[in-house]
């Protein structure tokens, strides 16, 4: 009677220490993966990414399929900064040089309407880019190719919603060919 008091209570331990063996909170768990970097692209993938975005399945349930996405840097945006303008880490210009097209990575967690103006290098007015920004990270890309060749002016603005914090910022961009 005691070996088989002994052998449940080892069976219940067993499977409830197993119980707790995922997490409900997020968690990215990769077991390979890579980077290709080609100009300024940069692609990058794994497996075994535990990241749940969508999960699908068959019609039986037999086949349970999730699929998730990297995003560099995006997922962890920049520290908070209530000053009024960019601090480094919450904005990147690339490649600059640039031959054609921009790309501008935001990184603030501050909200509202961001707009972008260009001017070239005698401060003329060139173009105008807006749109809203979340706080969450954001891409954008502007293509250049139709401008000549120079320096420019990206004046970069964001007009804050709740509790966000105005910010303003002018960075140089050069455009070579």
């Amino acid at each position: 009677m005691r070996k088989v008091r002994l052998l449940f209570f080892s069976v219940g331990i067993f499977f409830s220490l197993g119980s707790f063996a995922q997490s409900v909170t997020p968690a990215i768990l990769n077991t390979t993966g890579g980077t290709y970097i080609f100009t300024y692209y940069r692609v990058e993938w794994s497996f075994g990414e535990s990241m749940a975005i969508n999960t699908m399945t068959d019609g039986n349930s037999n086949v349970f399929v999730t699929n998730g996405i990297l995003q560099p840097n995006t997922h962890n945006p920049a520290t908070i900064n209530n000053t009024g303008t960019w601090d480094r880490d919450e904005i990147r210009i690339l490649p600059n040089p640039t031959q054609n097209v921009i790309e501008i990575d935001f990184f603030s967690k501050q909200k509202g309407k961001i707009i972008m103006n260009l001017y070239d290098e005698s401060g003329r007015y060139v173009g105008t880019k807006q749109f809203d920004y979340f706080g969450n990270g954001s891409i954008q890309r502007w293509d250049l190719s139709q401008y000549p060749s120079g320096m420019y002016l990206l004046n970069i603005h964001l007009q804050p919603t709740g509790t966000s914090v105005a910010k303003k910022g002018a960075f140089k961009v050069v455009k070579i060919r």
